[in-house]
C-alpha cells in the first residue's frame, strides 16, 4: 500500500478490472491547465458496474487514475490511486484533492477514500547557466579591475549557455566551437568569460531551495519591510546610536546577496554589493520617509511603505483571481467593456464631489459657478480611484481564497460574502472621496473667516468682495439684508442672479448653508475686498 501511495503515476492506461467485465479506454485526459502540485488520493470503491462508473466519471473529469494490484485487497473492492493537479498553495491541497475526486463522481458512487498524499516531481528541471564574453583589460590583477569585469562594465554583446551549472573551461570549449556568428568574433587572447549573476540559482534547482533563499517569496517582502522600518528608526535616533546601529546594514546586506548570487560562483564583493543594492536602498527609502514627514509635516511617513506592501498582496491576489480563468480569457473582449464606462463615471463623480462641495456644504447651487469641464474629471479622478482600489481588494480576497482553495467547497458561499463586503468596500471608498469635499468646504470658510481669499477647489473658485446695493429700498435678497460692513464670498455669476456667502452670517452654528444669500445681478455693485480687511469701507 505504501509504495504504490508514494510512487508517481507514470502510466495514464487503466488496467481492465478482473473477470472480464469490460475495457476501460486508453489513455485518460489529463487535467488541461497547469498545475504547481500534485496529489495522489488512495481510494476504495466496489467491482463491477460502480467502478466503470467511477472511472467513467474520473476520465470525464480529467483526473488521472491507475488501479492498484495488492494481493492483501478484498475481491469486492478495487483500489485505485487517482492523481490531482492543482494549482495553489501546499496548505489545503490535500483536502482540496480528496474534494475532487469525489465530487467527480457526482454520488453516484459510492467510495472510501483512504490515503492521500503530495508527489514531488519525478525530474529535476533543466539547469541553464549563462556566460557573458568580457574584454581583458590590462589594470593589472588589483580588486578595481576584478569589480570591474565582475559588475559587467567590461562586456561585449556575446554570452553563451550551458546545460546545467557550467564552468569556465566548458564555456570557453562552446565559444572555440563557433568563434564567429556574423557579430562579435570571440579571440580568447582578447576575451574570457564571466558567470552571469542571473545564474547564481543555477546549482539550486536540483534540490528544494531553502525558505531565506526565495528572495522574491514573502520572506523577501518581510526583509524589505523589516530594512524600511530599520532606515525609519535611524532617522530618528541620535547620531551615537546611528554610529552604532549602521554596520547591521553591510551585515545584512552580506546575508541577503547569496540570495541573488551564489557564494561558490561569485567573489565576495559581488555578493555583498547585491545585498547592499536591496537592504540599503529600502532602508534609504525609510530613512527619507522618516525626514521628508519631518521636514514637510504629513507628506511621508509610514503609510507609503504600508500602502506599497498591502498593493503587492493586492496585485498577488488579483493574479491567483485572473490565472486560468473565464476572465482572462476573454480578457481582449473585455477591456473595452470596463474602461469605456470610465468616460461616463468620471464626470459623473466629478460633478458629484463638486457638488457636495459647493450646494451640500456651503448651500451654493452648482449652477451658479462655472467650471471648466476638464475639472469634472480631474476631480472624480479620486474617488473613481478609490472605488477601483476597493473592487480590486475585492478581486484579490476571491484570488487568495481561491489559492488556498477557500472557495472550492462553498463557491457561492464564498463569492455572496465577498461580493458583499466589495460593495460595502467600495461605498467607504466613495465616502471617504467626498470626505475631501467636505474638508475643502470648512477650510474655505476658515480661509474666509481669516480675511484670505480661499483656495479654489477643482475649478470652483470665490473672490472676497464688498457689496453696495444700487438701491437699498429696492434690492431683492434673500434671506436679507445685504451685508455691507464687511466682506464676503462671491461665486462666478451666471445669468441674472449672484450667489453670496456671509462668514459673519448666523454666528456659532456649523450649518455652512445658512450663512448663503441671494441677490440679483443688477441691482448691486460689487468691488475687491483688500487682503486681510475684515471691514468694507463707505462708499
Amino acid at each position: 500500500m505504501t509504495n504504490a501511495l508514494v510512487a508517481p503515476l507514470r502510466s495514464r492506461r487503466v488496467p481492465a478490472p478482473p473477470g472480464g467485465g469490460s475495457n476501460r479506454p486508453g489513455d485518460v485526459s489529463p487535467q488541461a491547465e497547469g498545475f504547481t502540485h500534485r496529489a495522489v488520493v488512495m481510494a476504495r470503491v466496489s467491482c463491477g458496474g460502480e467502478e466503470d462508473t467511477a472511472c467513467g466519471q474520473w476520465e470525464r473529469c480529467g483526473l488521472l487514475f491507475s488501479r492498484v494490484d495488492n494481493a492483501e485487497q478484498d475481491d469486492e473492492m478495487a483500489l485505485y490511486q487517482v492523481e490531482v493537479r492543482l494549482r495553489g498553495s501546499r496548505w489545503g491541497a490535500l483536502s482540496e484533492a480528496e474534494r475532487r475526486v469525489m465530487a467527480a463522481l457526482a454520488g453516484r458512487v459510492t467510495v472510501h477514500v483512504g490515503d492521500a498524499t503530495l508527489l514531488e516531481p519525478e525530474e529535476a528541471r533543466t539547469v541553464v547557466s549563462t556566460w557573458h564574453v568580457y574584454r581583458k583589460i590590462g589594470w593589472g590583477p588589483g580588486w578595481a579591475a576584478r569589480l570591474w569585469v565582475q559588475v559587467g562594465a567590461a562586456d561585449m554583446h556575446r554570452r553563451v549557455r550551458l546545460d546545467g551549472p557550467g564552468t569556465r573551461q566548458e564555456a570557453l570549449a562552446a565559444l572555440r566551437l563557433r568563434p564567429d556568428l556574423g557579430g562579435l568574433a570571440f579571440d580568447e587572447d582578447l576575451h574570457d568569460v564571466r558567470p552571469g549573476i542571473a545564474s547564481a540559482h543555477a546549482l539550486r534547482p536540483r534540490d528544494p531551495a531553502p525558505w531565506h533563499t526565495r528572495a522574491f517569496g514573502l520572506p523577501g517582502m518581510a526583509v524589505g519591510a523589516a530594512a524600511v522600518l530599520f532606515g525609519w528608526v535611524l532617522a530618528i535616533v541620535g547620531l551615537w546610536w546611528q554610529i552604532a546601529l549602521a554596520p547591521l546594514v553591510p551585515a545584512a546586506a552580506w546575508w541577503v546577496g547569496s540570495w541573488f548570487a551564489d557564494r561558490e560562483r561569485h567573489s565576495r564583493m559581488i555578493i555583498w554589493l547585491c545585498g547592499l543594492a536591496i537592504v540599503g536602498g529600502a532602508g534609504f527609502g525609510g530613512f527619507m520617509s522618516r525626514v521628508m514627514s519631518t521636514t514637510f509635516g504629513s507628506v511621508g511617513g509610514l503609510w507609503p511603505a504600508g500602502v506599497v506592501l498591502c498593493g503587492l498582496l493586492v496585485l498577488r491576489g488579483c493574479v491567483y483571481a485572473l490565472r486560468q480563468s473565464w476572465l482572462s480569457r476573454n480578457a481582449v473582449a473585455l477591456l473595452p467593456i470596463v474602461v469605456l464606462p470610465l468616460a461616463w463615471v468620471l464626470p459623473w463623480m466629478g460633478r458629484l464631489v463638486q457638488g457636495v462641495y459647493l450646494t451640500v456644504c456651503l448651500g451654493v447651487p452648482l449652477s451658479a459657478a462655472n467650471v471648466d469641464p476638464l475639472w469634472m474629471y480631474l476631480a472624480g479622478v479620486k474617488p473613481a480611484g478609490l472605488c477601483i482600489a476597493a473592487a480590486l481588494c475585492g478581486l484579490a480576497a476571491l484570488g487568495w481564497a481561491r489559492h488556498f482553495y477557500w472557495i472550492a467547497g462553498s463557491k457561492s458561499y464564498c463569492i455572496v460574502i465577498v461580493s458583499t463586503l466589495t460593495t460595502l468596500m467600495m461605498l467607504m471608498a466613495l465616502m471617504l472621496g467626498l470626505f475631501s469635499a467636505t474638508a475643502a468646504a470648512d477650510r474655505t470658510a476658515a480661509q474666509a473667516a481669516a480675511g484670505h481669499d480661499p483656495s479654489s477647489f477643482f475649478g470652483i473658485s470665490a473672490r472676497r468682495v464688498c457689496v453696495s446695493p444700487l438701491d437699498e429700498a429696492k434690492t431683492a435678497v434673500q434671506p436679507g439684508p445685504v451685508p455691507t460692513g464687511h466682506p464676503v464670498l462671491a461665486f462666478d455669476v451666471t445669468g441674472d442672479e449672484t450667489w453670496l456667502w456671509d462668514p459673519q452670517r448666523a454666528r456659532g452654528t456649523a450649518d455652512l448653508t445658512r450663512k448663503t444669500l441671494r441677490v440679483r445681478t443688477d441691482q448691486i455693485a460689487t468691488r475687491p475686498a483688500a487682503r486681510g480687511a475684515r471691514t468694507c469701507p463707505p462708499v
